[in-house]
């Protein structure tokens, strides 16, 4: 009894009809346009940029050295404000506006070219209740603190605001804010019970 073709003859004289061809070829190019795109994907991931990191804790106001930072190369969306590695020099000298932890990417925002506290100046840190707290207070914002001195007398100090209100830590329902005032008021501001707050046009729309 004569056998038929084998395996191997099977596979040899195969041969795929021309339109086959042509989706086998069109498979092939798919497939590498695939790998193709994901290795455009995959290598975007890895663009990094240098930004400047600080390394230590600043305290608010204190003045900045090299030593207080260093460079890393992240992968950060442009959207994110950061500070560019080739630029830490420009904030040397400059004093910290808000305090600054380790570890964190720091922001140009943060610095200023003068010391947060002008000579003659204090800021001192108070708690108000939040009804007492106008709305819009900004940093920069020009208020009168309105306290009662020992003798029940309503005295009046003018301050500006250090920083944003922001809910005080205590649960109280009370507002935290760091005033600027003149340093021989910093006392009568800091010891005072109850502080009310008025919000002050800018001086430059005063009549």
């Amino acid at each position: 009894m004569s056998r038929g073709p084998g395996p191997e003859a099977s596979t040899a004289g195969f041969r795929p009809s021309a339109r086959r061809r042509n989706r086998i070829a069109a498979g092939l190019a798919l497939g590498a346009a695939a790998i193709g795109g994901n290795l455009l994907v995959y290598s975007s991931l890895d663009d990094t940029t240098s930004v400047v990191q600080a390394v230590e804790n600043i305290p608010a106001g204190a003045q900045v050295t090299a030593g207080m930072f260093r460079t890393v190369d992240v992968d950060v969306d442009s959207s994110v404000p950061t500070v560019d590695g080739n630029q830490l020099d420009s904030l040397v000298g400059q004093y910290a506006k808000v305090r600054i932890v380790s570890g964190q990417l720091v922001v140009g925002i943060a610095f200023q070219a003068d010391p947060v506290v002008e000579p003659g100046k204090a800021i001192v840190a108070i708690e108000v209740d939040s009804d007492l707290m106008p709305t819009n207070v900004r940093e920069r914002s020009a208020l009168q603190l309105v306290i009662v001195d020992a003798d029940g007398t309503p005295v009046s100090i003018p301050g500006t605001a250090a920083e944003v209100p922001m809910e005080s830590v205590s649960g109280s329902g009370s507002v935290s804010l760091s005033v600027e005032v003149d340093a021989a008021d910093a006392p009568q501001v800091a010891t005072a019970d109850v502080v009310s707050v008025v919000l002050l046009p800018p001086a430059g729309d005063e009549e």
